[in-house]
């Protein structure tokens, strides 16, 4: 058989699921990086990893102009983004907000949400540092949603770090749990373990100043649990360690466990390094000196390690650390020397009026009320807390009503999204079902025709041998019987001279074994006519010898049979008859023909001789292969001299 049908349709089924299953994909073309540009950027990398930041900033400008020219998008972002960063570096925030600004300009245009994203952080950074507080929360908010989009898990733990750090500096201490906690659930169980580490600390910083001391000791533990894992402790610095350190002892000190923040603050002073920043270093030294005092009351180490303290913010101008010793310096002194502690208390103010810290000048008010409880100093206390008060319910709205503006625009655009999404889904629903019901019909017309050239075939081959077990059986009875009557007939005529009578019998004998043979090969009627076309048959068996008999016969359970069924059971019967007057000697033979709930029963019973063994006469071997071509079964029951029983059941 030519598979050529068949292996047409399954091209056609290659192609029509490549067809289905192709994604359109946009291929950015690769641009070639200049030697100009790469040697530019490698500088700019190695000044700013030296800490050479106006070399940085010179050869960052040189490598935008040279993007620019080759109109380079990526590396146009590229040196901005270095150029801003050389600037943070340097601390000039407000120089870094203006690239900031330019990157995400260009990005924008770009449509890079990636470089959006960082712009909005870098703003955010630089807006923290120049105290633009609420600017820089949006940029950080703006940021976070931005990196949700494109799924930098990472990075949205970050921005959700920096968000909560924030919340803590403006005293929304709930607020910044609840922030650290969300950012945990993008890294929980990652190996980002720097900002896991930083998550845990703002948790328990945030714990501390509401009081719940339990809840804090259980985070800065967990922080602590990190840095010091031999895996995890390897992407934490050792300045971080420090800071948690510190905060584990000033959980310690709230909980007027002085003897343990002591022995922690000894020991991080003992583990010191030239490598480790000396700000906090010198923050050790205050936190230490003050929880002596607390311990122990007045002392010189105290007194010492404060003013060695104040040395260190002196020299570096950092006046943010000199108000915090001042007060520490303050509080010792005001039960002890009350000139040096009003002395400290007013050079807490002069520090505070240089930041226009209003908390500051609360906290050194609310000193100097100890020291000098006049009623101006009480009032102006009292007129200080109710501002500061005030500037903390607002900031404190203020971020409430941005995180719920922001919120609210993120639900929105969730549902936008979600909605988007079930389009989405329902459009690939469909086209799925599509493939799927045409690849289901093209399977079902591709199994269709190679059933059919299949069963074309096989009936081709069952026909040509019926053809040929037809000729073969005709050949044999014309050689067999029809030949060897006439060579017996001409031999008597030759030698004797028979009489005319036993001639005419010979003759007769031959025409009669002639029409069996016709008959088994002539064409037969299967329509209305089969009825009467079965009936001959067996009349034409009927004799002085045998009697045939036809019981409970009904002309009209042939109607609605197939035409090769009938044939079938016309040319089986027609073998068991054949048999019959060739083998058995039977005087009797009785066929029933029955049709009930769609089986046709048909029973051959005979008394004839019978035989015995599987059945081995070719016209019975050919008789159960035909019934079994039309799924239907041939059963016998027969015995030597006890004549013969066919049974056939044919589904119709």
């Amino acid at each position: 058989m030519k598979l050529l049908p068949t292996s047409s349709f399954f091209f056609c089924l290659i192609f029509l699921a490549t067809i289905f299953s192709c994604k359109t994909e946009k291929i950015e073309k690769k641009i070639t990086l200049s030697p100009t540009i790469k040697r530019l950027d490698s500088i700019v990398r190695a000044k700013n990893s030296i800490a050479e930041y106006d070399s940085a900033i010179f050869y960052g400008h040189q490598e935008l102009n040279a993007a620019k020219k080759e109109s380079n998008k990526r590396y146009i972002k590229k040196s901005l983004l270095r150029i801003q960063s050389a600037y943070k570096n340097q601390e000039e925030y407000d120089t870094a907000l203006l690239y900031a600004d330019k990157l995400y300009e260009v990005a924008t245009t770009q449509k890079d949400t990636l470089y959006i994203a960082w712009a909005l952080s870098r703003k955010a950074f630089s807006l923290k540092e120049l105290k633009r507080y609420k600017l820089s929360y949006e940029n950080y908010i703006d940021a976070k949603n931005l990196y949700q989009k494109i799924n930098k898990h990472s990075k949205v733990a970050q921005m959700l770090l920096e968000i909560s750090t924030l919340e803590k500096k403006t005293g929304s201490f709930g607020a910044s749990q609840i922030s650290a906690l969300e950012g945990l659930d993008y890294v929980q169980n990652t190996k980002h373990y720097s900002t896991i580490s930083s998550l845990y600390y703002n948790i328990a910083v945030a714990a501390k100043e509401q009081g719940d001391l339990i809840t804090a000791d259980k985070r800065i533990n967990e922080a602590i649990a990190l840095a010091e894992d031999s895996i995890s402790g390897k992407k934490i610095s050792e300045d971080m360690r420090i800071i948690l350190y510190n905060a584990k002892a000033n959980v310690f000190k709230e909980n007027e466990d002085y003897t343990a923040a002591i022995t922690i603050f000894k020991n991080l002073l003992n583990r010191y390094s030239e490598k480790s920043s000396k700000k906090n270093e010198v923050t050790i030294i205050s936190n230490l000196a003050h929880t002596l005092f607390l311990r122990d009351g007045f002392n010189q180490k105290s007194d010492s390690l404060l003013k060695n303290a104040l040395e260190f913010y002196k020299k570096s101008e950092d006046t943010s650390g000199l108000i915090s010793v001042y007060m520490k310096l303050a509080e010792i002194y005001s039960n002890l020397n009350r000139k040096k502690a009003l002395f400290y208390t007013d050079q807490v103010l002069q520090q505070a009026n240089k930041l226009n810290n209003k908390k500051s000048f609360y906290e050194a008010y609310q000193q100097l009320i100890k020291i000098d409880a006049t009623s101006d100093n009480i009032n102006k206390y009292i007129e200080l807390e109710k501002e500061i008060e005030q500037e903390e319910d607002l900031l404190q709205t203020q971020f409430a009503n941005a995180r719920f503006d922001f919120d609210e625009a993120e639900r929105e655009k969730n549902i936008a999204e979600r909605k988007q999404l079930i389009s989405d889904e329902k459009e690939a629903k469909r086209t799925l079902q599509l493939f799927i019901t045409l690849l289901v019909l093209m399977i079902l017309v591709v199994l269709t025709f190679i059933i059919y050239f299949r069963i074309k075939r096989r009936h081709k081959i069952e026909k040509v041998k019926t053809v040929h077990v037809t000729e073969a059986r005709i050949s044999s009875k014309v050689h067999d019987e029809l030949a060897n009557d006439l060579y017996e007939l001409m031999t008597q005529l030759e030698t004797t001279n028979p009489e005319k009578e036993t001639v005419l019998d010979k003759l007769d004998t031959i025409y009669n074994q002639a029409r069996d043979i016709s008959k088994q090969i002539q064409s037969i009627d299967t329509n209305k006519g089969f009825a009467d076309e079965l009936s001959n048959l067996f009349r034409s068996f009927q004799s002085d010898e045998v009697n045939v008999l036809l019981k409970r016969y009904d002309i009209e359970i042939w109607k609605g049979i197939s035409s090769h069924i009938k044939i079938t059971v016309y040319r089986v019967l027609q073998e068991l008859l054949t048999n019959m007057k060739k083998h058995s000697n039977a005087g009797l033979v009785v066929v029933s023909i029955e049709r009930k709930n769609k089986q046709l029963f048909i029973q051959y019973i005979d008394n004839g001789k019978g035989f015995t063994g599987k059945i081995s006469k070719n016209g019975l071997l050919n008789a159960e292969n035909r019934i079994r071509a039309i799924k239907g079964k041939l059963t016998f029951d027969t015995e030597l001299h006890k004549g013969c029983k066919f049974s056939i059941n044919v589904p119709v």
